[in-house]
């Protein structure tokens, strides 16, 4: 726990965030998006406002560190579904960045405005047929930029029959649109 980050020598290459990766990048080719974005080890899962690229908690690079923060935090380190989850919806944030989509008339419709406050707390309508849910706690709904990386990760999931899960609702107009 005294050691820096920095003097950990951790990194992604040799672990299983390096074959998760790969599987995300077969994901995105299978859905036939060229854009891979590159990833590195943060203190979190982020992508950078407006920047493509996808932060992955570093502690996912060491099984003993995964450990720990389980230990440290009473919440275990996620599971492979649960970092390919996560790795979908910030390649949709990247996505969106490289292309700056949110600057498009039609997303801005769509999804809404990009420059709309970025609320921590928010206020939530369960089971709404307006949102994907990909991550738990409908977190589609804190932000258009939220809404668009949820849709995307929904979009990309293989075997995801999204089709049917929301036809007839609002939120297929979303997903048709990614």
């Amino acid at each position: 726990l005294s050691r820096k980050i920095s003097d950990l020598s951790l990194m992604i290459q040799g672990t299983r965030l390096e074959g998760l990766i790969s599987e995300l990048y077969q994901e995105l080719g299978n859905a036939g998006v060229s854009f891979k974005p590159k990833t590195y080890l943060a203190d979190e899962w982020g992508c950078p406002h407006g920047v493509p690229v996808i932060g992955i908690p570093f502690y996912l690079a060491n099984p003993d560190l995964s450990s720990l923060e389980g230990a440290l935090t009473g919440i275990e380190a996620e599971s492979e579904a649960e970092v390919m989850m996560c790795l979908r919806h910030e390649a949709g944030h990247a996505f969106n960045y490289a292309y700056r989509l949110y600057r498009k008339p039609e997303w801005r419709q769509i999804f809404g405005k990009f420059s709309q406050p970025y609320r921590e707390n928010y206020q939530t309508v369960p089971f709404s047929t307006r949102f994907v849910r990909h991550i738990p706690g409908w977190y589609a709904q804190k932000h258009p930029d939220e809404d668009f990386a949820e849709t995307f990760a929904v979009c990309l999931t293989p075997g995801a029959d999204w089709q049917n899960q929301y036809a007839d609702t609002p939120a297929l107009a979303k997903l048709i649109y990614v």
